[in-house]
């Protein structure tokens, strides 16, 4: 049996753009249906300072083009979501930290892209500290989970666009704040735009979480130490990652995809162009955007990958967005497999209960 951690970013595009409805709570409300009706579990990661600013633009009187309050929609959202089993956590794009509303749309700060160069305290660049918003996004989930929940933690947290590298302060401000977990590591995973940069080349697919110290990708000797559970991926040519479902997503969001597609790549010549497509990269387990074709290649690397695993338990942690969630190939080729007893479903909290026991 293949177990596995779905886990969903909760989120609006890097840039700011997109709607709440169309592209949060609409399709992620499809995604809650096809696991409730196929007992699977999701881990909603849910981007809180995107939620503060939709919240304090639209109760300052401006409704940013929204018949009705967005942040309120996404809050209702989450307590139905944890009603229903599923486990919410922590996302966080610093980015939007000092984000505003100006001429129909949002202007972030892009000097704070990346989570580990948020300094420790507020300064004139940036009005939150690290430790403050980390702590304040944990205040706020458990403040809309917790009346209906008093058990509810926030302890785990995933990195805006993977950027978690370098960790050491960060890993000291999350056990600061009573975090056990991360899931922002992929492997294989390397970004050197000017937005992203990380470096998770050294990080083996076949090992599916380890005990951090000092660095969340050192792995420490402690097993009651801090846990890392790192997002499956796969090395493949990135022709290949363009697929028909892929494509058929990007042109659904066409303006979106092209602004990424300038953020992460610079001006190549034809033939470095045609090289860089041929190379390979690491491609994370995506159940919104993936073929069939694709979900069953990679279901057939964990299959073998968990056939030869020393660990007893092995957890695959797959990634998806709801902006990105406009063909259901790739879960509904999850939700076929449910009934044969092959795949077993566990959200992050339950994931990581379970590996507690073990140690």
């Amino acid at each position: 049996m293949i177990s596995l951690c779905l886990t969903l970013d909760y989120e609006l595009f890097g840039s700011g753009r997109g709607n709440v409805f169309t592209h949060i709570i609409e399709p992620t409300n499809r995604l809650l249906a096809i696991c409730s009706k196929h007992g699977m579990k999701l881990t909603i990661f849910f981007e809180v300072v995107e939620y503060w600013k939709l919240k304090e633009v639209y109760e300052s009187g401006e409704s940013m083009g929204y018949e009705r309050n967005p942040a309120e929609a996404m809050a209702n959202q989450i307590k139905k979501a944890h009603q229903l089993g599923h486990d919410i956590q922590l996302h966080i794009h610093p980015q939007w930290v000092d984000a505003r509303y100006q001429n129909g749309e949002w202007n972030l700060n892009l000097d704070y892209w990346r989570l580990p160069e948020v300094p420790d305290h507020a300064n004139e660049q940036i009005s939150m500290g690290l430790n403050e918003l980390i702590r304040k996004g944990k205040e706020e989930l458990e403040g809309i989970l917790q009346p209906i929940n008093p058990d509810y933690k926030c302890n785990v947290l995933r990195a805006g666009g993977y950027n978690i590298d370098p960790s050491e302060r960060l890993l000291k401000t999350l056990k600061e704040n009573e975090f056990i977990a991360d899931s922002s590591v992929y492997y294989g995973g390397k970004a050197e735009s000017e937005l992203s940069k990380y470096d998770y080349t050294r990080v083996k697919k076949d090992v599916p979480y380890w005990f951090a110290n000092g660095s969340l990708l050192t792995v420490g000797n402690n097993q009651k130490e801090f846990l890392e559970m790192p997002v499956f991926a796969k090395n493949i040519r990135r022709i290949l990652k363009y697929d028909l479902v892929r494509i058929r997503s990007a042109l659904k969001n066409k303006a979106n995809s092209i602004e990424k597609f300038k953020n992460n790549s610079s001006k190549k010549s034809k033939w470095e162009t045609i090289r860089f497509l041929m190379d390979k990269e690491a491609v994370t387990w995506d159940f919104c955007l993936f073929s069939k074709s694709k979900m069953r290649k990679f279901l057939n690397e964990a299959t073998k990958i968990n056939k030869s695993s020393n660990s007893s338990f092995h957890p695959f942690v797959l990634v998806g967005h709801p902006k990105d969630f406009y063909y259901s190939d790739a879960i509904d080729f999850l939700a076929n497999r449910v009934s044969g007893g092959k795949l077993k479903f566990f959200t992050i909290g339950e994931a990581i209960t379970h590996i507690k026991k073990l140690v």
